[in-house]
C-alpha cells in the first residue's frame, strides 16, 4: 500500500469521526445532476442480482440495493464507516446483507463472483489496480456502474482557495474512458451532468468543506479569508451558487 493510501484512510478516518459528518447542511441543486437518475437505475439494475458496493460508507444506500437484490456486500477502507453500517444493517434487519473492510485495490473475493459493482463517488475508476479488481470479480456478464465528480465542481471554489480535489489536467470522462478501455471494460456509456449546488448560508457550505475533500487541507480558521471571499463573490438572493459536476458510468466486461 502506497503513502497516498494511507493519508486517504486517515482522512476518511477523521471525517467519519467528525460531529460535523452526522450534521445535515442545507443544500438545494437547480437543474440535473445525475444523482437521482443514476440511483435509480442502479437500483434497478441490482434487482435479484449479487451486487459489490465498492467505497460504502455507512452503507445507507447499500441497503437500499439489499432490499432488491439476491446478495450484497459493502465494502469501505476505512473502520469507521463500516462500523456505521454494520449498525445501519442491524437496524435494518436485512439478512442478505454484510459488510467488510476492504481496499478497491485489493478486494478479498474469488474471480468473477459478482453480477454488478456499484461505486457512488468511490474508489472503484480511481486507478488501474481499483478497475482491474472490478473486473476480476465481476461475472463475465458482468457490470460495473458509478457515479463519480467530474472536474467543474465547485470549480468557482477552487479558483478561489488555489487549490481543489478536482484541479486535474485532463477531463474526467475521458480519463475514465481510457482507464476502463486499458482495465478490459467494454460497451461503455458515459454520461456527464452539470448543475448548480445553492448552499442558503456560508455555514451551510463550511459544513460540506469540513466532511468533504473538495478543498484539501480545509480549516475554518486559516481559511477564513478564503470563505469570506467566497460569500462576496457567489452569493446570490438564493445563497451560495456553486455548480455541482457528475459523471455516470456504466462498462461491461
Amino acid at each position: 500500500m502506497t503513502g497516498w493510501e494511507y493519508e486517504d484512510r486517515e482522512y476518511w478516518e477523521r471525517v467519519y469521526a467528525l460531529p460535523e459528518n452526522y450534521m445535515v447542511e442545507s443544500a438545494v441543486t437547480e437543474g440535473n445532476d445525475g444523482e437521482d437518475e443514476f440511483d435509480a437505475r442502479m437500483l434497478e439494475a441490482c434487482v435479484g442480482r449479487v451486487v459489490l458496493d465498492v467505497g460504502c460508507g455507512d452503507g445507507l444506500f447499500t441497503i437500499k440495493m439489499a432490499e432488491r437484490a439476491k446478495e450484497v456486500i459493502g465494502v469501505d477502507f476505512s473502520r469507521i464507516a463500516i462500523s456505521e453500517a454494520r449498525k445501519n444493517l442491524a437496524n435494518s434487519g436485512r439478512k442478505n446483507l454484510r459488510f467488510e473492510i476492504a481496499n478497491a485495490e485489493s478486494l478479498n473475493f474469488q474471480k468473477e463472483t459478482s453480477d454488478l459493482v456499484t461505486c457512488r463517488r468511490g474508489p472503484v475508476t480511481d486507478t488501474k489496480d481499483s478497475l482491474r479488481e472490478a473486473h476480476r470479480v465481476l461475472k463475465k456478464s458482468g457490470t460495473l456502474m458509478e457515479i463519480t465528480i467530474g472536474e467543474h465542481d465547485k470549480e468557482n471554489l477552487a479558483q478561489v482557495f488555489g487549490r481543489g480535489q478536482m484541479l486535474v489536467s485532463e477531463r474526467v470522462s475521458t480519463l475514465k474512458e481510457r482507464l476502463l478501455r486499458e482495465a478490459g471494460f467494454k460497451k461503455l456509456e458515459v454520461k456527464e451532468y452539470i448543475a448548480t449546488e445553492i448552499f442558503p448560508t456560508i455555514r451551510d457550505l463550511t459544513i460540506r468543506l469540513k466532511n468533504s475533500p473538495i478543498i484539501p487541507d480545509f480549516n475554518v480558521e486559516k481559511d477564513r479569508e478564503y470563505l469570506e471571499k467566497i460569500e462576496k463573490a457567489y452569493k446570490s438572493k438564493k445563497g451560495i451558487e456553486t455548480p455541482t459536476h457528475r459523471v455516470t458510468i456504466i462498462a461491461r466486461v
